[in-house]
């Protein structure tokens, strides 16, 4: 008699163009029946992993202070070293006069990081508002279910595709990687992929670690489809995004960026962004 077969490995994936080499492999099937493919947003990849409806997920690496139960998976994240391009302070108004700023809901370590650039590298204690990745929307107000308070933004956070293709003119654009790496001189890491505590043990060497691994391998090996796939949903240049994917980004959790991650962790548990500090607990 053989017993119930096993329980696919839920696994929450970022439709982002960021996250697309590492998610190369399972998209096209690696691991087979083992794996149960599910897309969202970052934000509602934590909500999910937190809920324990997906058994890993790429999460931006605030919640990592914020989910109890975690384990990431070693040697992999979504960093920039210096200018990322996908994750951007936009402002209708020199840096010093910004009041209000529009943060993108699809995100949380960037609108962290906005807030922290903001208040410690130049000394503004803007208000902020969640709103949807909507640029001409977001710069318009902040609450538009109160006509009579009407308050107009002053600059929106938005990250990801969405940021990639907004119109930029007549706006003053501040990479947010870009600005750590001035302050800090260390990269900054956006997402981690991250497995949660009584997640199923596949019946596998090494378990499911060398998936994520593999998955990624697969996407570096295919970069030419990737780049062709980007253009066309992106709109830049061939060129443009090969550098992107190769320069921009970083998708190696090394010491560079585990020490930029552990000043992010600080920083942010210091102005109330995350609970507590606490170590790196990896698979």
């Amino acid at each position: 008699m053989t017993g119930p077969a096993p329980l696919p490995f839920r696994v929450s994936i970022i439709e982002y163009l960021n996250a697309a080499p590492l998610n190369f492999g399972f998209k096209r099937g690696l691991g087979g029946e083992l794996f149960e493919m599910k897309f969202h947003v970052p934000s509602v990849c934590a909500d999910r992993l937190r809920s324990g409806e997906v058994d890993a997920a790429l999460v931006s690496s605030i919640e990592y202070l914020r989910i109890p139960d975690l384990k990431i998976v070693p040697g992999l994240c979504i960093a920039s070293p210096k200018r990322v391009r996908s994750v951007l302070l936009m402002s209708k108004v020199p840096t010093e006069q910004i009041r209000t700023v529009a943060l993108d809901t699809s995100s949380r370590s960037s609108v962290a990081l906005v807030q922290i650039l903001l208040r410690e590298r130049y000394g503004l204690a803007p208000q902020v508002k969640d709103m949807a990745p909507n640029l001409p929307a977001m710069l318009e107000h902040c609450d538009a279910a109160v006509p009579a308070m009407l308050e107009h933004c002053d600059a929106a956070v938005m990250i990801g595709d969405g940021a990639m293709r907004a119109s930029k003119e007549g706006l003053l654009v501040m990479d947010l990687a870009e600005e750590w790496h001035a302050w800090t001189g260390l990269p900054f890491v956006f997402a981690l992929w991250t497995v949660r505590n009584g997640a199923p043990e596949l019946p596998t060497p090494g378990g499911v670690g060398p998936f994520f691994h593999r998955s990624l391998e697969m996407g570096r090996a295919n970069l030419d489809v990737l780049v062709e796939e980007a253009r066309r949903s992106v709109g830049w240049t061939a060129g443009e995004l090969r550098e992107y994917f190769t320069e921009n980004i970083s998708y190696s959790l090394g010491a560079q960026e585990r020490e930029g991650l552990a000043l992010f962790y600080q920083k942010a548990v210091r102005h109330g962004l995350a609970p507590e500090e606490k170590a790196l607990s990896f698979l």
